[in-house]
C-alpha cells in the first residue's frame, strides 16, 4: 500500500469511548483524578482499540521496539540483532522485543514506504499491540528547529534530511492506519511523528510521549506536538529507554482501569449530594465566614 492510500485509512478517535473511559475511572473508588496521566494515556488506548469495555482494555501481549538506523549505524545494528546491547536486555524486562531495522532508501518518499512497509510487516507477523520506536540516530541537523512552521510533510522530510526520520515517519503513519498505539522517545522520534501529522493531523491520536528527554528542543517539541511526556530521565538519545521505560506506566494505568472497582461494583450507593465531600466542605466555609 503506498503512503498516499495509507494517510487516507488513519481516522480520528471516538470522543465517546475516550469520555466512557474517563467516566469508569471518575467513579472508581480513588479520588477522581488522582491517577493524572495514568488516566488520560489509558482512555486515548480505548479510544484506539475502539472500546471502553474493561473487559477489551487490556495490556498489549506482544510490544516491539523498532530501532532504525541506516548504513553509517551498522555496528550497532548488529550488536541489537545479536542481542549484545543492553537495550535488548533492558526491554526483556518490561516485556518487550527490540527489531533492529536498518534502512536503505535513497529519497525521502522511498524511506516512508520502507518504513511503513518494514512496520506493517512486523506488527502484522508478531501481533504486535504497540510499538516503541527508536533511533540510532543522534546527530541531527543543528537547525532542525528552524523547520517547524513546515506544513509540508514531504518538504519536512526533504529538509531535515535524515534518513532514520524518514523511515520512522512511515512507520508511525502504517501504525496508525493499522490502530496501534506508538510510544515515543526522544527528539528524533518526536519529529517523526511531527512529519506524520503534516500528512494526517489525526496520528498524533495513536501517538504517546514516553520521555521528555534531555535533548535540545526537546520540550519545545513536544508542546508543538501537544503530547505530554510523563516522564524525564534525563536521557540525550531517542534510541528507547524512554519508550520502554515508560511502558511500565501505561500497563499500571490499564490494570487500574480492569482491577480496581467502581463503587456500583464494589456494591456501594451513590453518595447523597447533602452528604457529598463537596457539600460539606462548603458548609463548613459558611460557617467559619459567618464566624
Amino acid at each position: 500500500m503506498h503512503i498516499e492510500e495509507l494517510v487516507t485509512k488513519i481516522q480520528p478517535l471516538s470522543k465517546e469511548i475516550i469520555r466512557a473511559a474517563q467516566k469508569r475511572f471518575d467513579n472508581l473508588i480513588k479520588p477522581v483524578g488522582s491517577l493524572a496521566q495514568l488516566e488520560s494515556m489509558t482512555a486515548r488506548y480505548a479510544g484506539i482499540i475502539g472500546s471502553s469495555d474493561k473487559q477489551l482494555v487490556t495490556v498489549p501481549d506482544t510490544r516491539l521496539l523498532l530501532l532504525w538506523g541506516e548504513a553509517k549505524h551498522a555496528a550497532q545494528i548488529e550488536a541489537a540483532m545479536l542481542q549484545k546491547k543492553a537495550l535488548s536486555v533492558y526491554a526483556s524486562h518490561v516485556d518487550a522485543t527490540v527489531i533492529p531495522l536498518l534502512v536503505i532508501g535513497e529519497t525521502s518518499y522511498d524511506l516512508l514506504e520502507e518504513g511503513a512497509m518494514l512496520a506493517g510487516e512486523y506488527i502484522g507477523e508478531e501481533k504486535a499491540g504497540l510499538i516503541c520506536l527508536g533511533s540510532c540516530e543522534n546527530e541531527l541537523k543543528p537547525d532542525w528547529q528552524d523547520l517547524l512552521d513546515e506544513e509540508d510533510g514531504l518538504a519536512f522530510l526533504d529538509r531535515l534530511q535524515c534518513p532514520v526520520v524518514a523511515a520512522m515517519t512511515g512507520a508511525i503513519l502504517q501504525a496508525a492506519g493499522m490502530r496501534i498505539p506508538v510510544m515515543l522517545d526522544g527528539v528524533a522520534t518526536c519529529l517523526a511523528a511531527l512529519a506524520a501529522s503534516m500528512f494526517n493531523p489525526f496520528v498524533l491520536q495513536y501517538c504517546f510521549a514516553g520521555d521528555e528527554s534531555a535533548e535540545e528542543g526537546s520540550g519545545l517539541l513536544l508542546d508543538k506536538l501537544k503530547l505530554q511526556a510523563p516522564l524525564r530521565l534525563s536521557l540525550n538519545h531517542s534510541e528507547g529507554v524512554g519508550a520502554l521505560t515508560c511502558l511500565r506506566l501505561f500497563d499500571a494505568g490499564i490494570k487500574a482501569y480492569t482491577e480496581m472497582e467502581t463503587f456500583e461494583e464494589a456494591g456501594v450507593h451513590n453518595e447523597k449530594e447533602d452528604y457529598s465531600l463537596k457539600v460539606q466542605e462548603e458548609k463548613k466555609n459558611i460557617k467559619e465566614d459567618a464566624e
